[in-house]
């Protein structure tokens, strides 16, 4: 109980990251300075590009200066970008979002698959997942709470108080994340596993990261999949409750019941256990494909609601779930010490994704809403398959 109770300071550092007063009126923040749509949706290509293209010198760089000296580094350039923000709003300059967009890719870039790495490395088999469930929950648990005071400090201090909270708890996070404790050292084993390989697999592990072979595809598409339906939570939902005609005002009571729901990923992970794993993850894939079929096809209140408030759930486990699949797949091909730059590799492809669809959203406005559900429900079905037959 007491080790549950005990927070350490990377789920304190995710907490406050997780205090994004702006969230609900993001948009506004852009267009109230001047910022049009169409250039609004070039500021989010440029975000994902500069993800994209810095992913492995990034990773290359974490796996040089170590997992907890890289999330400080993460949490500093977040602080940056935030500040930048909150002075391009004020200045209502569209060059300063840009350069604000680029900062805040280099941050999201140095943090993508860092904190997964450094927990992978830092605890047991049977704990990893669990403990990144929960470091997750502290994330959600600061959006909640930053979505429940949104409507408080927006009506007394408008957007510019919302800007400078979230600045103030990202220089607070930065503080914190110097307390973080340092990743522990590899065992002799480990390390003379991995010096034993060096020679032979210097170059082979030069391949894998860049070769394009099923298995680093399948890797990759499925951690598409759910990036891609996190965009089209938080993206179209409003959507829809339009469709249902229920006011878009109800989109803060369905954000936070949600979140809620999703907390309990790492009670779920902790009662399943480590040996139902796989299964878990193949069943899970297959209910969220079917919830998206749901929503894309169909326009019932009673049917749709449910499904709003429990899909990011039934993502969020078998995601967890992935995630040790494939640190375990670094493991198998001896890339210990490339696990950054290799975690780094597969979400270039998740950019990649994310940067077409950004670029033909227009293309998938005509379409409509529902078609892109239905498209990546169909996918995420066909994924379960692929990896019960892989496995």
């Amino acid at each position: 109980m007491n080790k549950k109770l005990n927070i350490d300071n990377l789920e304190a550092v995710s907490f406050l990251n997780g205090l994004v007063f702006f969230a609900p009126v993001a948009l506004l923040v852009r267009t109230r300075a001047g910022v049009s749509l169409d250039q609004f949706f070039i500021l989010q290509a440029i975000l994902s590009v500069t993800i994209f293209l810095g992913e492995i010198p990034t990773g290359k760089i974490t796996d040089v200066v170590g997992y907890k000296n890289t999330i400080v580094l993460s949490q500093i350039m977040l602080l940056i970008a935030r500040s930048m923000m909150l002075a391009a709003f004020l200045s209502k300059n569209y060059y300063l979002f840009i350069a604000e967009a680029i900062i805040e890719g280099i941050a999201n870039c140095f943090t993508s698959g860092t904190i997964s790495a450094y927990l992978y490395q830092k605890y047991d088999e049977g704990e990893y997942v669990v403990k990144s469930a929960r470091v997750g929950n502290f994330g959600t648990a600061g959006f909640i709470a930053s979505t429940i005071m949104y409507a408080g400090i927006y009506h007394f201090f408008g957007i510019e108080g919302l800007l400078l909270l979230t600045a103030a708890m990202n220089l607070k996070a930065v503080l914190v994340s110097f307390g973080i404790e340092k990743e522990k050292a590899k065992s002799g084993t480990d390390t003379e596993a991995s010096a034993a390989s060096k020679e032979s697999c210097g170059k082979l592990s030069k391949l894998f990261i860049l070769k394009i072979n099923a298995e680093n595809i399948i890797i990759m598409i499925t951690l598409a999949c759910v990036s891609i339906s996190f965009i089209l939570i938080n993206f179209f939902y409003v959507d829809k409750l339009e469709i249902l005609g229920i006011s878009e005002e109800w989109m803060t009571a369905i954000i936070l019941g949600y979140s809620v729901f999703q907390m309990a990923a790492e009670k779920i992970l902790d009662t399943i256990g480590e040996k139902n794993y796989f299964k878990t993850f193949v069943i899970g894939f297959i209910i969220s494909g079917i919830c998206m079929l749901l929503f894309g096809r169909i326009n019932i209140t009673l049917v749709i609601i449910p499904i709003m408030l429990v899909l990011p759930l039934i993502v969020s486990v078998p995601a967890y779930i992935f995630d040790e699949m494939e640190n375990k797949v670094i493991d198998k091909n001896h890339l210990e010490d490339k696990r950054a730059e290799v975690l780094s590799a597969y979400n270039m492809g998740v950019n990649l994704v994310e940067v077409v669809f950004l670029f033909a959203s227009a293309f998938v406005a005509e379409l409509g809403v529902s078609a892109c559900f239905t498209v990546v429900g169909v996918l995420m079905i066909l994924l379960a398959a692929v990896h019960i037959i892989k496995r």
